[in-house]
């Protein structure tokens, strides 16, 4: 279960990164102060993830997307997208999953 908090903790960094336009997504916003916890190798490594957790499950990756780079609620995400907050959620987990699982599988394979 630790893994997974690292992975939120990841794709929180790497929304950061991604607001503040170093990431391939467009969604740069200059209004953000924070600065993202997190090197270039690692957000990339997060950005191509994304990108293939998008082509696979688009759901997923457009949850994750819209909820990692916007200070927006699960049921903000959701109700831009058409879905209500439990579905929005179900979909932010399985996305989590997904990503903290390829993260796993690249540690193993290292």
């Amino acid at each position: 279960m630790a893994m997974i908090r690292d992975t939120e903790e990841m794709l929180e960094q790497w929304g950061l990164w991604v607001v503040q336009g170093s990431g391939v997504y467009c969604c740069a916003a200059p209004s953000e102060s924070r600065t993202p916890a997190i090197t270039d190798d690692e957000a990339l490594l997060i950005d191509r993830l994304m990108g293939r957790l998008g082509n696979r499950y688009p759901e997923c990756g457009e949850v994750l997307l819209r909820y990692y780079t916007s200070s927006s609620s699960f049921a903000q995400v959701g109700k831009r997208m058409g879905f209500g907050e439990e579905k929005t959620r179900q979909l932010w987990k399985a996305g989590v999953a997904w990503i903290d699982g390829a993260l796993e599988a690249r540690k193993e394979a290292a």
